[in-house]
């Protein structure tokens, strides 16, 4: 699988009813979709006679009044995977460098420049953690380079960069004429987010890209709804220009409604995950043959540290107990000995522990 979180493929190949798979693959909120947006798809679907907005100013003016951002510097996606390859195309950088391991997607927007794409590897002895100076260090010995991609938080190794090491990435990039992409699609898990999150600084550098997703947090994977952020008018104008029309359906057009209005949705958020993150990390590391790397979001990576067992025979044994787990074997930089977590409601995180320390046997 290139991705988590598909249960239509288990489903086709082991016979596993996708409703019967408790989904550990795929990052999303176990709080599930919020009420606000249940009752605007119900009161709302006779509005399905009508084209959305196309230019979803409701939506956008939203985001701005939520996040403090500037309207028009808002561009909304069908998901954040369309703003990822529209930012890409748009930049059309000739020797891209990506912070790995990290999302799949952002390789895979490069793929008509595979020869040219250089990756820089976050190591396990650093527990994945992205180090400003080292960086910066390749990125000195590699002047070709004209275009960087982080995601922070990082997918799948759930490291968080500090602030000031970011900013020291975003001035080296400015001096050097490097464009910068951070996708901060899980940001919103970040306890004291507004502290580590790059939106009050974007209208500061016109090399700077932000993406950010509601899937995730709003547990809703299947309205496909994410937003980019730039202040570099040539590059709005160029993603814009590469937007189908009616990118968005009209449902996702009125989540601005729920962005405004879930206040306790989000606190409820806050407080299972500050809860859970904790508790279900500190389970993980007493069960032997595994290691438990820190996260600070919504997921967990984890190294099998015994080579007779792989993550994808791991995985198999654990969708014997209608159990799915990410299998990490194909993010570059990481092995067959890999896997990712989501953490969920304690209920589901307690069967996952017994049934993961038995599989490991």
């Amino acid at each position: 699988m290139i991705h988590g979180g598909n249960i239509y493929e288990i489903e086709e190949k082991m016979g596993i009813p996708r409703n019967d798979i408790l989904d550990f693959s795929s990052n999303i909120n176990p709080l599930g979709v919020p009420d606000s947006l249940k009752r605007i798809i119900l009161n709302s679907v006779e509005d399905l006679v009508k084209y959305p907005d196309i230019k979803y100013n409701d939506l956008k003016k939203a985001i701005g009044q939520y996040y403090s951002l500037d309207k028009a510097d808002i561009i909304v996606g069908n998901g954040a995977s369309e703003i990822i390859f529209n930012f890409i195309r748009a930049i059309n950088p000739k020797r891209p460098l990506i912070v790995e391991p990290t999302f799949n997607e952002y390789r895979r927007s490069l793929k008509s420049k595979e020869d040219a794409v250089q990756n820089y590897l976050l190591k396990e002895k650093d527990f994945f953690q992205l180090k400003a100076n080292k960086l910066i260090n390749y990125m000195e010995n590699n002047k070709t380079i004209d275009m960087l991609v982080i995601c922070n938080p990082n997918n799948p190794t759930g490291g968080l960069v500090e602030p000031k090491e970011m900013l020291d990435i975003i001035q080296y990039c400015r001096l050097n004429k490097i464009f910068l992409m951070v996708d901060e699609a899980f940001m919103d898990f970040v306890a004291n987010e507004a502290t580590y999150t790059l939106m009050e600084y974007y209208k500061d550098y016109d090399n700077l890209m932000l993406v950010r997703a509601f899937t995730k947090f709003y547990g809703v994977p299947g309205l496909r709804l994410g937003f980019g952020i730039t202040s570099n008018e040539k590059v709005k104008r160029k993603v814009e220009a590469l937007l189908p029309p009616w990118n968005i359906n009209t449902f996702g057009g009125y989540f601005g409604e729920v962005i405004l209005s879930e206040k306790k949705y989000v606190l409820n958020t806050r407080e299972w995950l500050s809860k859970q993150q904790e508790w279900f990390t500190d389970k993980l590391i007493a069960i032997k043959d595994i290691k438990v790397f820190p996260t600070r979001v919504n997921f967990i990576l984890i190294k099998i540290l015994t080579k007779q067992l792989t993550a994808k025979q791991l995985q198999q044994r654990l969708l014997r107990k209608g159990i799915l787990i990410r299998d990490c074997s194909d993010f570059i930089g990481l092995n067959k000995q890999y896997f990712r977590l989501a953490i969920k409601d304690k209920a589901s995180n307690e069967r996952l522990l017994s049934d993961l320390t038995n599989a490991l046997k």
